[in-house]
């Protein structure tokens, strides 16, 4: 994967400069990850907010009754 070298600066563009560091910290967590282990961890999260929202439906489903 290359590395990405920004062009702008904090003060230049703020929404661009959070996006970066965001990626520069999903790098420094992934790093020594496997993809495969990435993405187990992916389907989890995935899996897991998935469940939380059906729960939450069948929760408001049940109260509207």
């Amino acid at each position: 994967m290359e590395i990405y070298q920004n062009s702008y600066t904090e003060n230049e563009d703020r929404i661009l400069w959070a996006l970066h560091e965001i990626r520069h910290r999903l790098h420094e967590e992934r790093r020594n990850k496997t993809i495969d282990e990435i993405n187990r961890e992916a389907l989890k999260i995935y899996s897991d907010w998935q469940n939380e929202r059906d729960n939450k439906i069948t929760v408001t489903s049940k109260a509207e009754k």
